[in-house]
């Protein structure tokens, strides 16, 4: 009897997915998991829908708070180069999404440069033009070139003019991939509440977990409320303690205030 069963075998094409998560045991996280009730921003996305016909992209505004946050608390996206500290002014953020072309999904990353001015809308604008790219626009098949071309190498090359140039340059990791990654995990798997845990290597990672419904007191009224889970990975090495608590409580503000939604739903 044949124990092995029926196979498929395909080329293996995740060299760099791969060499990025053997990249990223360079950073010592800490982490912190936050349970944010967004009932009322929840509330205004739903107006909106009603009353525009369209969703507003979720991880859009909470790219806006974390934006604001990480500029009110620099600390926590600040880099080291040599013996020296660097502090950006700037919010980047890498954000994993997925390029609708053809039809068919290609997973891409984007860089939303200055996130921290700008607004939700604008940052909406610019995560759908990057799921939804002109057919003319060739950024995303240079893009393949490039990395195709690094991946033609040799390891030990790539390790020298790569790899080695991305970890001991702050200004270089900026330029291809932003100071913060914001991944919205969880916005792929709705209606499944829970936090989501995953590597990375810069030195802040917010992670958008799933949303449920629970039930809590409010006015001495048992309400059912919407929560938001939200996994937050800081470089221990870079950031302590005190600073990365300020940031989670500027962020867990701006989120269950609903903050930046206004004028999103007409009453």
């Amino acid at each position: 009897m044949d124990r092995i069963g029926n196979y498929t075998i395909k080329p293996f094409k995740r060299k760099l997915q791969a060499e990025v998560t053997e990249f990223s045991r360079n950073r010592y996280y800490m982490t912190g998991l936050m349970e944010l009730d967004v009932t009322e921003a929840r509330k205004i996305f739903a107006c909106y829908k009603n009353q525009k016909g369209e969703n507003l992209s979720f991880t859009s505004w909470v790219a806006k708070c974390v934006g604001i946050a990480v500029n009110e608390n620099r600390e926590v996206h600040s880099a080291r180069k040599g013996k020296k500290i660097i502090f950006f002014e700037d919010v980047d953020l890498s954000i994993p999404i997925e390029k609708i072309i053809d039809g068919k999904a290609f997973p891409s990353i984007l860089v939303l440069r200055k996130a921290n001015e700008k607004s939700v809308q604008e940052i909406h604008n610019e995560i759908r033009a990057a799921q939804y790219p002109d057919k003319d626009d060739i950024t995303t098949s240079m893009s393949k070139k490039q990395i195709n071309m690094l991946f033609s190498l040799p390891r030990t090359v790539r390790t020298l003019i790569f790899w080695r140039r991305l970890r001991r340059n702050p200004f270089f990791l900026k330029k291809l991939n932003g100071t913060v990654q914001l991944n919205p995990l969880g916005m792929f798997a709705k209606g499944i509440a829970g936090w989501a845990i995953n590597l990375g290597h810069h030195p802040l990672s917010v992670i958008i977990g799933g949303i449920s419904e629970q039930p809590r007191l409010i006015n001495d009224k048992l309400e059912n409320r919407e929560f938001l889970n939200i996994a937050l990975k800081v470089d221990h090495i870079m950031t302590d303690g005190a600073p990365a608590t300020r940031f989670a409580r500027r962020l867990a503000d701006l989120l269950q205030t609903a903050g930046f939604l206004e004028g999103f739903c007409e009453e």
